[in-house]
Order: C-alpha cells, then structure tokens, then sequence
C-alpha cells in the first residue's frame, strides 16, 4: 500500500469517519446555535483559535503515522480505549471548568473556561458570588477571566480540556485511520520473496 493509495481510501466510510471529528469540532459546529456549541471544542480563551488550528494538525499527523503501523491489530483496540476514556475526563471537567453564561439583554449566551482557584482580587471583591456572576459582573472576555482566576489554575483547566478533548478526537481519528490501513493491508495479494 503506498501513501496515496492510503489517503485516497479516506473517500471510503472508514476515512470519512476519520476526517469527520476534527472538521466538525473546529470548522462546522462554531457556526451552529449556541446549543450545538456543547459538543464542539472546549472554550480556550485567547488561543482558542490556535488551539483549534492544533488539533487539526495533530489529526493529520495520527493519519500520518498510522500508515506507518506495520504490527498487529491492538492498536486499533488502545485507539478506542484512549477515546473513551478521554471522553469520560472531558465529561468529569466540563460542567466544572466551561460556564455558560446568560446573556438576556442580547437573548444569547456564551460559554467560557475558568479556572479553579480565584486570584485575591476576586475573593476580596466577589466573596459571596457565584461564578456566573462574577462574569456577569466584570465580562466575558479573556482579560476578565484572568483577573478573576489565578494564572495556574486557568492553564491547568484549560490544559486538562484540551487534552482530554483531543484524546477523544484523535483516539477516534487513530481509530477510523487504523480501520483503513488493515481493511487496505487486508486486500493486498501476498508479496513475493
């Protein structure tokens, strides 16, 4: 099988099915309601878009290096497991670490990252407040987040959903990409010594 062979069966169910999960997250679901906007990728702040541009690239590079696999199925079974259990991290951090946050005035709402530890500027000003209206309060916007959690706690949140989020996408990237080489390595007439 040779690379462009390879890449030219993602036309198949298999390779759409690849290809599907990271264009969806980063292309076709930030366009959608606000609704749709759960399933996509998790609120990163500032860097979202670079985020974004990142995993897209880390999906092409899983395609890439599964062409490569030469042994035997198991990775196909450690590909699912990794997606799974990146799934079940996602779920775990996602009600604590992405707020959605009303907006009545403009009958919308947002969804932001936070963090876990509140810097002394929030404890001070916002002892008694809820998440949701601290940033009522002061804005939905990267600067205002960070004013409002420590530094460490927004990277390590944010670190924690990128990574469970992409091991989620691209354990089912590796999954589809793995069904491809073996459904192609599977049709090839035995080579001859």
């Amino acid at each position: 099988m040779t690379l462009e062979q390879y890449y030219k069966a993602f036309w198949s169910l298999s390779g759409l099915l690849a290809a599907a999960p990271p264009v969806v997250t980063t292309v076709v679901l930030p366009f959608l309601p606000d609704r749709a906007s759960v399933y996509g990728f998790p609120p990163m702040g500032d860097v979202g878009g670079f985020a974004g541009l990142g995993l897209v690239c880390l999906a092409v590079l899983v395609t890439y290096l599964v062409y490569f696999w030469r042994g035997g199925k198991w990775p196909l079974v450690a590909a699912a497991l990794i997606a799974f259990l990146s799934l079940c991290v996602y779920i775990a951090l996602y009600p604590r670490f992405v707020l959605r946050v009303d907006i009545p005035s403009l009958k919308t709402a947002t969804r932001v990252s936070v963090g876990y530890d509140r810097t002394p500027f929030a404890r001070a000003n916002f002892s008694s407040d809820s998440d949701e209206d601290m940033l009522r309060a002061r804005g939905f916007d990267d600067e205002e987040i960070k004013k409002l959690w420590t530094y460490r706690s927004l990277i390590v949140a944010r670190l924690a959903l990128f990574a469970s989020y992409c091991g989620f996408i691209l354990g089912l990237v590796a999954t589809f990409s793995l069904g491809i080489v073996f459904g192609l390595s599977d049709n090839e007439p035995p080579r001859s010594v």
